[in-house]
């Protein structure tokens, strides 16, 4: 095969690659306080001091 041809593959897979990681990097999950609140407030009973 072609010289040009593995070029265009190279080219290809790192602009994939790049824009596979920028995608990663600005998809953010944030959570409302009252979701954070329902959490703090189920997990506030699992500790047992009697063990």
């Amino acid at each position: 095969m072609s010289k040009k041809f593995f070029v265009t593959l190279i080219v290809a897979v790192v602009a994939t690659f790049a824009g596979h990681n920028i995608y990663q990097s600005q998809r953010t999950v944030t959570m409302s306080d009252l979701a954070l609140d329902n959490i703090e407030a189920l997990a506030s009973g699992e500790i047992n001091p009697n063990k």
